[in-house]
């Protein structure tokens, strides 16, 4: 039927966009060629009966039959087209094995798991066993009870995640069974929060308004780890469904009445927020990979050799750090890029992805449901006498579950001498982290936010990006629209705090576009806000939208007619838009709000030698070189103007400055120029040679540019007829 799965997902795409437009006959014609390939008899009886509904209703609507029940049993069908749909898709991934998703349900189909009743029972019968336990002495006896118990627990907790994962529609029972789980207090949070992770999985291949409903309920649950785990699945669920949310008005009630808890605002805002900061994850990856780690293996060698080992061991104290340790980072330059990400750290940014990415081979992680399971120690460990690792893990709250596991089973293989250094490294680390993240966020009533909702989203990280089965499971990270964006989310984050601080969040992490569309919905409830307006149009300016940056910039300029900032950013883009006049009338206001300013002194003169006015350019760009301590700036607009104006010894003079400090293929060609110009053809063919070798020797390159100045040659008075000879001299040179 299908050649490959790219031809799989444009079928799917084609009826889901069918149903989202309401063309029910197309998407009724879609379905059938999918089912003919299908033995599923009950799938195709269920699609002619849809069919033959909606016909009878198109027949009454033709009609003109009155039907007070028109709009309900319209959206009873497309609710009815929807899930046999997505039934149909869900049976053709599983008979494909189009993921581990549906490896697992498939073997599922040869050996049915227990029934939640049946686990239900189970989890029962494991708390008698409990009871029973805590009434025996503490002896040995009682410890080898424990640890059998724990593993009966951990079974069964694998088992619930993988009957919950790949689950079809609930029946009014399985989500009876999964609540009253949630609800009982005696139940771990272990547990809870498997189920809670599981349904979220499941609600990604499957919309179930018994899972959401299951994911409400524990949005209000006592828990903190159960409530932030429930609201990310719930903002994960709307931004997937949104479009047909309309059809199930019980989900918007649900929502309205969560709304009601002054938290709710605040807890979505810090979850939209972190998943921001996770578009930063493979940034600081990268960075660690390919410059901080190369950085400190470079100075390794210089600390070796200007630190004495009594340095650490003397009398002193082994707590004591050496000084010349931070002289050789800052000297390293890594300073500034270990300050940013200590800032990111604090922010609540994933920097420890980077670390713990290459120990995710335990055959702990070979389990799916590990991937989301609270950091306990191993069930062979954790009646063993603490080590102090243990408890460190538990309180820490910078690294996420997955993380800790990692941390535990790497350090568990290290001997006993490198776990006692590290502990102590671990425990100063966890106390400064303690104390410097106070999380706040504005709009929260307490002024603090749980790190639950971080710690998760990281561990939905890893599996999404690390999790060795991922192959076709659809990166939740990588789906579009952003939260904002989506209808049923917006109206929760529509007032102006929250747009603000996800608008700033968005532009201090040059996420411009999105910014952009943030500060366009606040600049719509408050037009004359320049700030708002200055920060669009720097937006627009990075993301090359000229013309719609400098509209904003005007309209800022309507407010504030003196504020350089915005005079000089129209001039900047008046001139990208080769506009130069109008440039160059912004500049000069630009000087007169700030004579002393360098740059704006250099960008007058470059209008003016856009406008072909050489003598004017040349006047600010000597201005600029007596100026400023960085001469090099001012000295090849001064040479070349010169060259233009046929003062060819000055400009010589200036290209023998620029050749001598760092010149480039331009530099050389237009130095060629100018003995070209002066008659010296010899000197001329040499520089054009050097040019040619900055220029990676690529003729065509050097071509493009000298074609580009054939008019300024012809007249500097060079004739057209020695061009081609000059040119042929070069290529017999190279």
């Amino acid at each position: 039927m299908w050649s490959n799965f790219q031809e799989m997902k444009s079928c799917f795409s084609k009826i889901s966009e069918s149903l989202e437009q309401k063309r029910l006959k197309q998407s009724f014609e879609i379905l059938a060629s999918l089912l003919a390939n299908l033995s599923n008899w009950q799938l195709k009886e269920r699609l002619n009966e849809l069919e033959e509904n909606y016909k009878m209703m198109l027949r009454y609507l033709t009609d003109g039959v009155k039907d007070p029940q028109q709009e309900k049993i319209y959206h009873d069908l497309l609710r009815s087209v929807y899930q046999l749909a997505e039934q149909t898709i869900l049976e053709i991934k599983t008979t494909h094995s189009w993921s581990y998703t549906y490896e697992a349900r498939r073997t599922l189909l040869y050996s049915p798991p227990e029934t939640s009743t049946q686990l239900l029972k189970l989890i029962d019968d494991l708390t008698g066993k409990i009871t029973l336990n805590d009434l025996l002495d503490e002896g040995e006896e009682k410890n080898k009870n424990l640890q059998s118990i724990e593993k009966e627990r951990e079974s069964i907790e694998g088992k619930i995640f993988r009957l919950i994962w790949t689950s079809d529609l609930w029946t009014a029972e399985e989500e009876k069974n999964w609540s009253e789980i949630l609800q009982n207090e005696l139940n771990p949070v272990t547990l809870q929060s498997l189920i809670i992770s599981a349904s979220i999985l499941s609600l990604e291949e499957l919309f179930d308004a018994r899972k959401i409903n299951l994911l409400f309920d524990a949005c209000e649950n006592r828990d903190e780890e159960i409530r932030q785990r429930a609201l990310t699945g719930v903002l994960l669920f709307l931004r997937r469904y949104n479009k047909r949310l309309y059809l199930y008005p019980n989900i918007g009630n649900r929502l309205q009445h969560l709304s009601e808890d002054k938290r709710f605002i605040s807890n979505i805002r810090h979850i939209m927020l972190q998943f921001i900061l996770s578009r930063e994850t493979e940034k600081i990856t990268r960075i660690m990979k390919e410059e901080i780690i190369p950085g400190m293996m470079k100075i390794s060698p210089l600390i070796n050799k200007k630190i004495r080992m009594d340095d650490l061991f003397g009398e002193t104290g082994i707590d004591e750090k050496n000084p010349e340790w931070q002289n050789l980072i800052e000297e390293s330059g890594l300073g500034n890029r270990l300050q940013e990400f200590t800032e990111l750290q604090m922010e609540g940014a994933d920097v420890m992805h980077s670390s713990f990415l290459h120990l995710k081979n335990f055959p702990f992680f070979n389990e799916i449901h590990h991937w989301f399971a609270l950091f306990v120690p191993p069930v062979s460990n954790r009646y063993k006498k603490p080590d102090g690792i243990t408890e460190l893990l538990l309180e820490s709250s910078f690294l996420c579950n997955s993380d800790k596991y990692s941390f535990y089973f790497s350090i568990a293989q290290m001997p006993e001498t490198y776990r006692k250094m590290i502990k102590g490294q671990f425990s100063a680390e966890n106390s400064a982290i303690k104390e410097m993240t106070k999380e706040e966020l504005p709009g929260s009533e307490s002024g603090k936010i749980h790190p639950v909702a971080r710690l998760f989203i990281q561990d939905l990280y890893r599996f999404y990006k690390l999790f060795p089965r991922r192959r076709n499971i659809e990166d939740i990270f990588e789906m579009k629209p952003e939260f904002y964006q989506v209808p049923s989310i917006a109206g929760f984050i529509s007032d102006p705090e929250s747009l603000t601080v996800i608008g700033e969040y968005y532009f201090h992490r040059n996420y411009f576009e999105e910014a952009a569309d943030v500060f366009n919905i606040l600049l719509r409830k408050d037009v004359n806000n320049e700030t708002l307006l200055q920060k669009r149009g720097y937006c627009l300016q990075m993301m090359g939208k000229l013309e719609e940056a400098l509209d904003s910039y005007l309209k800022a300029e309507l407010l504030n007619s003196n504020n350089s900032w915005t005079v000089k950013k129209i001039a900047y883009c008046y001139r990208a838009l080769k506009q130069y006049q109008e440039a160059l009338s912004y500049y000069r206001k630009a000087e007169h709000l700030n004579p002393d300013n360098l740059s704006v002194q250099l960008s007058i003169g470059h209008c003016y030698l856009e406008l072909k006015n050489y003598p004017e350019a040349l006047k600010y760009y000597f201005k600029v070189e007596y100026l400023t301590n960085n001469r090099e700036k001012a000295w090849r607009p001064i040479a070349w103007c010169s060259f233009l104006i046929g003062k060819y010894e000055q400009a010589l003079d200036y290209f023998k400055k620029i050749i001598n400090s760092n010149p480039n293929d331009i530099d050389y060609l237009n130095a060629g120029h100018t003995c070209l110009a002066m008659g010296n053809n010899k000197k001329a063919l040499k520089l054009y040679k050097s040019a040619l070798t900055a220029n990676e020797n690529s003729f065509e390159k050097f071509m493009e540019s000298f074609t580009a100045d054939v008019p300024d040659l012809l007249n500097a008075g060079v004739k057209a007829d020695d061009i081609p000879i000059i040119l042929d001299s070069l290529v017999y040179e190279m």
